[in-house]
């Protein structure tokens, strides 16, 4: 698809948000449907999205405003245009463009504290800085009853947080490739039956939270939004400097249809979407390739690889579902806008400083401190910044990260290389 025809599209869902809803949606449904395979421009090239179900039919509630009383919809938060997640230079362009009155930009959990001032342009700026800054929204937890600890100070540069509430800064998760997730949230905190039930859940919790609804949407109305999302599957498939991901291997999101759900439990499995480009005699190809190798064999001080953890094939999640530190809320991490908590295990005394408990405010457990979901990897150059929290701006710090805290050893090329193998995921 032209680039051209690509921009449109995000121009309409950026700015749009929706379609409009009337009776003459029902009658034009396939001019609303965007064929599968659409490729969406990024800043590093091109991402494509395909659905199993034929295209991306947007009259499905995912991208209805009228659930909720705020004006959101699903695709606000998980947008095309940036991953279906979010990214910091959309969110800050839909500022612009609407003087930050996108229904992105909500009081309930987009601002830095819900009583913040929102009524000039400058003060929203203001007020939604860690959602322009980090691409994060503020997830409210009370703490755990019973739990094995608790809170001990808080330092809230906002001003709210307290036991009752704490207020964590959490990138939305894509609403994509779900098929290979096992885990829903950076928590774990919305579970179901079934894993389809989990979604269901989700969608549930996400209408009567982010978009602030009355009652919960009609049964049909989220299995909709479930089926819906539970069909997308994306991935970068063009890089500039590169070409297309998808000739000659593995890359892009049409392979995603037919991949199979591999993963070795924590053994380092073995990527192989971009073995065709091993050896190859373009140098951007092959360093593509190397950085794959250096992901499946690389290994920190504790002999632990990239693959370790992402370690289901080709995707990048985690099969068995567990979940993992990435050291990324140490205190020695936090810079100003973040709050920061201290715990103190009740048995014992010990206090940790932290700028999100992750698992733990949902267990209660000491030994769940700052662990958090294992994200999957594919469509990462859409979806900037990185980590739960959004501290790492660029994929080299992402990269650079596990050097300081895991002991990755890479020179200067072996780390290019896998920054460039990240960046066509």
């Amino acid at each position: 698809m032209a680039f051209r025809s690509a921009l449109l599209i995000v121009a309409t869902l950026t700015a749009c948000g929706t379609p409009p809803e009337s009776e003459a949606i029902s009658e034009t449904s396939a001019a609303l449907t965007i064929p599968s395979g659409v490729w969406v421009p990024n800043p590093l090239g091109a991402a494509s999205t395909v659905s199993s179900a034929g295209g991306v039919d947007l009259n499905n509630p995912f991208f209805s405003h009228t659930l909720g009383t705020n004006g959101r919809a699903c695709s606000h938060c998980h947008s095309i245009a940036s991953g279906w997640s979010v990214s910091t230079a959309e969110l800050n362009l839909r500022f612009d463009l609407t003087r930050g009155l996108d229904p992105i930009f909500r009081t309930n959990d987009g601002s830095n504290s819900p009583g913040a001032d929102v009524s000039t342009v400058a003060a929203r700026r203001a007020a939604y800085s860690m959602l322009l800054s980090h691409g994060t929204i503020r997830v409210g937890r009370p703490m755990p009853a019973n739990a094995e600890f608790e809170l001990a100070a808080v330092d809230d540069p906002y001003g709210f947080s307290s036991a009752a509430e704490l207020s964590l800064f959490r990138r939305p998760l894509p609403s994509t490739n779900l098929d290979f997730s096992t885990l829903l949230m950076w928590d774990g905190r919305v579970v179901g039956g079934s894993h389809d039930e989990a979604l269901v859940n989700q969608a549930n919790g996400a209408t009567l939270g982010h978009a602030a609804a009355a009652t919960s949407p009609p049964a049909d109305v989220l299995a909709s939004i479930v089926d819906f999302e539970s069909n997308l599957f994306s991935a970068q498939v063009y890089r500039f400097g590169v070409g297309r991901l998808d000739r000659g291997a593995a890359g892009g999101a049409a392979a995603l249809l037919t991949q199979p759900i591999v993963g070795g439990g924590g053994v380092a499995t073995q990527w192989t979407l971009f073995d065709g480009f091993a050896g190859s005699s373009d140098a951007a190809k092959a360093a593509i390739a190397r950085g794959q190798a250096l992901f499946n064999t690389a290994r920190d001080s504790g002999n632990g690889t990239c693959a370790n953890c992402h370690d289901v094939v080709n995707v990048g999640t985690r099969l068995d579902g567990r979940f993992f530190s990435a050291r990324v809320s140490l205190p020695s991490r936090r810079t100003p806008e973040m709050p920061l908590y201290t715990f103190r295990r009740i048995s014992t005394g010990e206090l940790r400083e932290t700028t999100d408990p992750g698992r733990a405010l949902v267990t209660g457990k000491w030994a769940d401190m700052d662990r958090f979901k294992v994200p999957a990897l594919r469509g990462l150059a859409s979806r900037a910044p990185y980590f739960h929290d959004g501290s790492a701006k660029t994929l080299e710090d992402v990269v650079r990260n596990y050097e300081l805290q895991f002991t990755f050893v890479f020179n200067d090329q072996e780390r290019a290389d896998l920054v460039a193998f990240l960046q066509a995921l």
